[in-house]
């Protein structure tokens, strides 16, 4: 079937689909079923959800955004709207306005009376409930009609829903994947009947290279496995919740353990006595979690024990909105604990930096032996994007100053904190022969004693801060994307990366000459690059999801100068892309 489009031109290959209904009726598990189809097909996509702190009842929606190239956000305008219920379509009727279509069930409400400025919106009438019904299945299964005809309407290869499918419901027996398929089958050829004008949008199969489909919560899980991470203490808590989950459905198949244990102060705990007997642990959580984690970070500090953590943003304070997204907690990672240790804090940006920059986590911490923060927020951490594979083959772990026997035997008096011209000592493991040493929260002298003495704990408190030095050194870049010497220079960290790169195109369109620093590694601050970036440019423009502008406050502390402008977003919700561009063209003017 080839669509025919009155009024209006083709568009291939390039479509926003928002999924919205109740809690409970499969709206995310809908969307990325969506998403991977098109994804099997070499396109790309993106995947926003958002969901209320509830199992069930109230509104949920997804945004699934397709295209022909890469995708690294969310965009806000809806070409297909899929409601699995009344209340949908008045959740997204402001935002109707502008779209193509709208998937309805007719036993749920007619829409005509809830749109009264549709405009030249198209009504596609689908009749879940009784294709449901007529095939004996529940309602919950609705979705997978709704699913089959938006194929349908885009005239997108049905085969590939098939076999996702068969795949997606093998666990739950063949009749189960058999229902869910005929049901796919009876949606998308009661819409190819029905509904033969089309959206004026045909999605069609690409050849490109295999690509996956991704969260950062799952990329963080991958490049954890990579790097050879053996134990996951962790309390849930969103948005880091999924990672727990991923990990415990496949710890037979890597051989590592998850453990849910009764707090967070339990999981720190474990996870940093795995690392004192060599085992490489880690932990998720979000702020408030990481809030009762803060002593048992500074245990990590004392005793120079490797460690890795995963902190997922959510606005707060207190509970705050747990299934929304903030960067309101960089201030407090770089500060958290009582007293002065180093540490590193990375803000990957991106579903491929989620992988890289966990690998690399669990080589700095034992190559520092210090903590390591990564921290993410629910909107990187459960957003889904497209990418190809990761490349692997050139990832290798280094473990640092990590002693075997043989080295140890060679020593005559083995020193735990012996004091060496870089602050990182040579690490024994308990149980190796010549390595016994004590390990203590309490200052201590090169054995590990207690040690009082003034002079002798400035300069323990001294050795362990040679680290930040020698981190300064190894650690990356920065990364810039656009020319250097661009008048207006962009500065932001985390998960607006996406959003970013999206709007820098928008922006150079309208003439304004645009550069974007993304900044990683947060902690040791890279002060020299960013004093350099601020003489280069004539505005320097900070983005960020908080209300006070804490990269900005960095910025002041570490290089003595103001950053021109400050581009804040705290609602509990992203930016987009077109909305970026907007509020930089109101600074510049």
């Amino acid at each position: 079937m080839t669509l025919a489009v009155q009024g209006g031109e083709m568009r291939k290959n390039r479509l926003n689909i928002l999924i919205g209904g109740e809690a409970g009726q499969g709206v995310i598990s809908s969307s990325l079923t969506l998403a991977k189809v098109f994804t099997r097909g070499g396109l790309h996509a993106f995947v926003l959800n958002e969901y209320p702190n509830t199992v069930k009842g109230l509104h949920n929606w997804c945004s699934i955004c397709i295209d022909r190239k890469p995708l690294s956000s969310q965009r806000a305008a809806i070409d297909l709207l899929i409601a699995l219920n009344r209340d949908t379509i008045l959740q997204h009727r402001a935002e109707l306005s502008a779209a193509r279509a709208l998937v309805y069930d007719p036993a749920d409400c007619d829409p005509s009376s809830l749109l009264p400025e549709a405009g030249s919106l198209r009504l596609y009438p689908l009749p879940m409930s009784e294709l449901v019904k007529s095939r004996g299945g529940g309602m919950q299964m609705r979705n997978s009609a709704a699913i089959g005809a938006t194929l349908a309407l885009v005239d997108y290869d049905f085969s590939i829903l098939g076999e996702l499918l068969e795949e997606l419901f093998r666990a739950k027996g063949a009749g189960v994947a058999r229902e869910n398929i005929d049901l796919a089958r009876a949606g998308y050829d009661y819409a190819r009947r029905r509904f033969k004008g089309g959206t004026g949008i045909v999605m069609r199969k690409q050849v490109s290279p295999p690509l996956m489909l991704l969260s950062g919560n799952e990329a963080i899980c991958l490049g954890a496995i990579r790097a050879g991470a053996k134990l996951l203490a962790a309390y849930p808590m969103t948005p880091t919740s999924s990672i727990i989950h991923y990990l415990a459905a496949c710890q037979e198949k890597f051989r590592l353990v998850v453990k849910h244990t009764e707090d967070e102060i339990g999981a720190v705990n474990m996870a940093i006595g795995a690392n004192f007997a060599g085992v490489r642990s880690f932990v998720c959580t979000s702020g408030g979690g990481f809030s009762l984690m803060t002593e048992g970070l500074g245990l990590a500090g004392m005793t120079e024990t490797p460690l890795v953590c995963v902190v997922g943003q959510r606005p707060g304070p207190a509970t705050g909105q747990p299934t929304h997204t903030a960067q309101g907690d960089l201030r407090f990672l770089i500060h958290a604990s009582q007293g002065e240790f180093p540490r590193i804090v990375i803000a990957p940006g991106d579903v491929e930096e989620c992988f890289y920059e966990t690998f690399n986590a669990f080589n700095l911490a034992e190559i520092f032996q210090t903590p390591v923060l990564i921290l993410s927020d629910k909107y990187l951490g459960e957003s889904y994007r497209s990418c190809p594979k990761f490349d692997s083959a050139g990832l290798k772990i280094e473990r640092g100053k990590l002693l075997d026997e043989n080295a140890l035997a060679k020593q005559d008096n083995y020193r735990r904190y012996l004091f060496v011209r870089d602050g990182i000592s040579p690490r024994a493991l308990p149980g190796q022969a010549g390595g016994i040493h004590t390990a203590t929260s309490y200052e201590h002298d090169e054995d590990g004693f207690y040690e009082e003495r003034p002079a002798a704990v400035a300069r323990m408190l001294e050795k362990r801060w040679k680290k930040q030095d020698s981190m300064r050194r190894v650690l990356p870049a920065p990364k810039r994307f656009g020319k250097a010497e661009a008048k207006v220079a962009l500065i932001s960290w985390g998960s607006t990366k996406g959003v970013i790169l999206q709007a820098l195109p928008m922006l150079r369109a309208a003439g304004v000459e645009v550069c974007f620093h993304q900044l990683v590694y947060l902690h040791p601050f890279p002060a020299q690059y960013v004093a350099a970036l601020q003489r280069r440019a004539r505005m320097s423009i900070v983005v960020e999801h908080n209300q006070s502008g804490q990269l900005a406050a960095l910025i002041r502390e570490n290089t003595g100068r103001e950053v021109d402008a400050k581009l804040l977003k705290y609602d509990g919700q992203p930016f987009y892309p077109a909305e970026l561009a907007e509020r930089v063209m109101e600074v510049l003017k």
